[in-house]
């Protein structure tokens, strides 16, 4: 009957591979001993150490026996995911060779009817046998503490006393309450003395400390005592209510009806059958009392009473059993019994269900693997919420790729690296939504939302799921993957780093999506140089002075930007040592001749945005007024110089609703000639005394198409260049525009503060030329 329990447990291994959070320090552990061995400075704890250290003890003891089978699996070429299988198995059979002693001496004490139904309960139910492969500090004390009970059911003092120490000092300090009550029970009864308890314990004790002390500080690089913290932590500063906190019968309404399940109402049957068992369920449901006064509450800080409450449930059972053929009443009572095992099972099964899609962080893993399996460099960002809920180094089978769950990491740091696995509830969440310039969606990962009930369908349960995870890809990954690759391998150092105070640009080689429409395609497929600024990496630091300001039109900072960038490259190229990774030599000779193109382009199209934007906000301008010109001079300024000016420059005396139009006259007339004048949205006003409506509203109508029917081709005017470069570097000194912005980046807002900037300049260039007139 044992080995039914091998075959349960491997199922729910098999179905739930994955694990969580909780399980992340014991699960990393058991990663690091088998393969970083004695490289402790690889280690997880010293990434992620947790907030109390955990002990090493069980990590090693489990590593050291599954070692055999992993060896094989290693030198067979296995990936090592497969090893994760092996270590939770293996911690599973420790559980069942002492659940087994245990089970052994009960049957002694109540005979194998008893036993057989003890096996068929625990089986049944579903936390003690989900929970004995997972790799919690609770389960990794389970053998001892079934060790302990079997020592304390069949006499063995010596072996109650070292495994429940051995427990309680190393692994969970809460037991010392639940074996501090079955001790009680056997110094009350005499069954034990003090002076044999002292002569076992003491030098015991004193053993089991330093044994954790010496090993656990090696680890750790200091002299600590991990379950002496956690105790500390979790029970003296009641810190553990900061994950959480439960009512204070939490245990018994919520926790213990969800682990025993249905055959829970067995239990007071079997206390009323044999007196024996009422100090076993006595002391259980004490320790459920006493552990009830902490806040925060958890099903498996009671796990390891279930196997005494089985005890009289298989009481009931093996009683009810053995008189079904002496009365109708008992072979009643016999398949009331088989309907309640059988809703056991009906209940672990839905759970094994919830259960298997509670873990999206390891299916997101699975599925990113499977989708890029035949890719040689990729570079993953892990989110807190997959790496919560599945992802472990096991999951991370490629040594060749880099797998990073940095938390630190802004939105514009995140767009380098070439796949995201990211947290979001839809494909449209501000999450995935930052990512859209840069990266695609390559598939989706649902976890468990909640049950739902459809008495029309067989079986009338519904499991509902909702989006959790996304995975990204960088967009043109697949085409040209090296250029991310150069960032991704020094990404921790690089795209993090923060010197404050510093003013130096850093420069590092990535890929600029959309270069040109224009140029061949070898140059769209090459790589871009871009800056990546320190701090906020914005293009200006807050503190730059104005001489050290760096602009898009100064031929002699570009040029020096252009020299900085070329010997960037060549330091990137020098320290690659991997032949496969270097850019061939053309491209690199090249390279500052494509940047300069790359620019041009970022140049133009900027142009034409904020051209555009201007045009639309003089056309809002014509629309909002009535007077507006009867009349277009063609640009023959002469007339202009003769109207009355007041103190403000070339405005001449009208009412402020006429004044408000002519703020962008003479500007235009200045820096435009002919028809570029009006095409690039300027526009004269003359005093409207003598226009009358019908011809104002037919020359506001003319204007308007002439601004339609613009051409980009001549915005290559130098007076129009001038007034653009103007406008980007105001946009530049306001951080809305730098080297890598494209025209698709400026928003609704920031078009209406170009459309602001460009009025400033207009009154500012207008008001110049009407004092120079004057």
């Amino acid at each position: 009957m044992v080995q039914l329990l091998y075959i349960v447990s491997s199922l729910h291994v098999l179905l739930c591979p994955f694990t969580k959070v909780e399980e992340s320090f014991n699960i990393q552990s058991f990663h690091d001993i088998l393969y970083n061995r004695f490289n402790l400075s690889e280690y997880d704890h010293n990434e992620f150490p947790g907030v109390v250290p955990r002990t090493f003890l069980g990590p090693l003891f489990i590593s050291a026996l599954s070692s055999p089978v992993v060896g094989l699996l290693h030198l067979s070429g296995i990936n090592k995911f497969w090893t994760q299988y092996v270590v939770r198995l293996t911690l599973a059979l420790a559980v069942i060779a002492a659940w087994s002693r245990l089970r052994n001496t009960l049957q002694k004490l109540f005979g194998n009817t008893f036993a057989w139904w003890f096996t068929i309960i625990t089986v049944s139910q579903y936390h003690f046998m989900f929970y004995m492969s997972r790799p919690l500090p609770n389960i990794m004390a389970l053998p001892l503490v079934l060790l302990a009970y079997d020592g304390w059911l069949s006499g063995k003092h010596k072996q109650f006393i070292i495994s429940a120490g051995a427990a309680i000092i190393i692994f969970r300090s809460e037991l010392a309450m639940l074996f501090g009550l079955l001790l009680i029970l056997d110094l009350y009864f005499k069954k034990l003395n003090v002076v044999d308890l002292l002569k076992v314990a003491v030098p015991a004790g004193i053993c089991l400390i330093l044994l954790t002390i010496c090993i656990d500080s090696v680890f750790w690089g200091r002299l600590v005592w991990p379950e002496a913290e956690v105790f500390w932590f979790n029970t003296i500063l009641n810190k553990s209510s900061d994950w959480g906190t439960s009512p204070f019968l939490w245990y018994f309404y919520s926790a213990l009806p969800r682990g025993l399940g249905p055959s829970i109402v067995l239990l007071p049957i079997g206390a009323y059958l044999d007196r024996r068992v009422v100090p076993i369920i006595v002391t259980s449901f004490v320790y459920i009392l006493l552990f009830s006064l902490l806040p925060h509450k958890e099903l498996r800080f009671i796990i390891y009473v279930f196997p005494l409450l089985n005890v009289s449930s298989a009481i009931t059972c093996s009683y009810i059993y053995i008189r079904r053929s002496k009365a109708p009443v008992y072979e009643l009572l016999f398949w009331i019994l088989m309907v309640i095992i059988v809703c056991n099972v009906i209940f672990t099964s839905t759970l094994v269900l919830v259960a298997m899609t509670n873990y999206p962080g390891g299916v997101a893993m699975t599925r990113f693997h499977k989708l890029l399996k035949n890719e040689p460099y990729v570079h993953v960002h892990i989110s807190n919420l997959a790496a919560q809920t599945g992802v472990t180094k096991f999951t991370q089978i490629h040594d060749h790729w880099y797998y990073s769950k940095n938390e630190s990491l802004s939105t514009e740091q995140l767009q380098y690296y070439t796949h995201l696995i990211v947290e979001a509830k839809s494909k449209y969440s501000p999450s995935i939504k930052a990512f859209t310039q840069t990266h695609t969606v390559l598939d989706s990962v649902e976890s468990f939302s909640h049950i739902a009930m459809n008495y029309k369908i067989i079986p009338p349960i519904k499991i509902k799921s909702k989006a959790a995870l996304f995975i990204l890809e960088r967009k043109n990954f697949r085409d040209d993957p090296q250029p991310y690759i150069e960032i991704s391998k020094s990404a921790n150092d690089d795209l993090i780093q923060r010197d404050t105070g510093s003013e130096e640009i850093q420069i590092k080689v990535v890929q600029y999506d959309n270069i040109s429409d224009n140029v061949s395609e070898e140059q769209e497929n090459s790589e871009v140089l871009e800056h990546i600024i320190d701090n906020d990496h914005s293009f200006y630091n807050e503190n730059l002075s104005q001489e050290n300001t760096v602009t898009l039109v100064d031929d002699e900072e570009t040029e020096r930007f252009r020299r900085e960038i070329e010997e960037s490259i060549l330091k990137q190229e020098t320290t690659d040592v991997n032949a496969e990774r270097e850019l061939p030599k053309a491209k690199v000779l090249n390279r500052s001749d494509r940047k300069q193109k790359a620019i041009e382009k970022i140049k133009s199209e900027t142009r034409k945005e904020v051209v555009a934007s201007a045009k639309e906000k003089l056309k809002e301008l014509m629309k909002r007024h009535k007077h507006v010109a009867k009349e277009i001079n063609e640009n023959d300024i002469t007339n202009k110089e003769d109207e009355e000016m007041d103190g403000r420059g070339d405005i001449p005396e009208q009412t402020s609703e006429e004044s408000d139009t002519q703020t962008i006259v003479d500007v235009m007339d200045d820096s435009i000639s002919d028809n570029d004048a009006v095409s690039t949205a300027t526009a004269e006003e003359i005093p409207a005394a003598n226009t009358n409506e019908d011809s104002i509203a037919n020359d506001a109508n003319d204007h308007a198409a002439k601004i339609n029917e613009f051409n980009d081709n001549n915005i290559a005017n130098e007076n129009i260049d001038s007034i653009v470069e103007e406008v980007i570097t105001r946009l530049i000194d306001r951080k809305i525009y730098d080297d890598r912005t494209k025209p698709e980046d400026i928003k609704i807002g920031d078009r209406k503060v170009i459309q602001k900037i460009v009025e400033e300049i207009l009154s500012e260039r207008m008001n110049f030329n009407s004092d120079n007139t004057q």
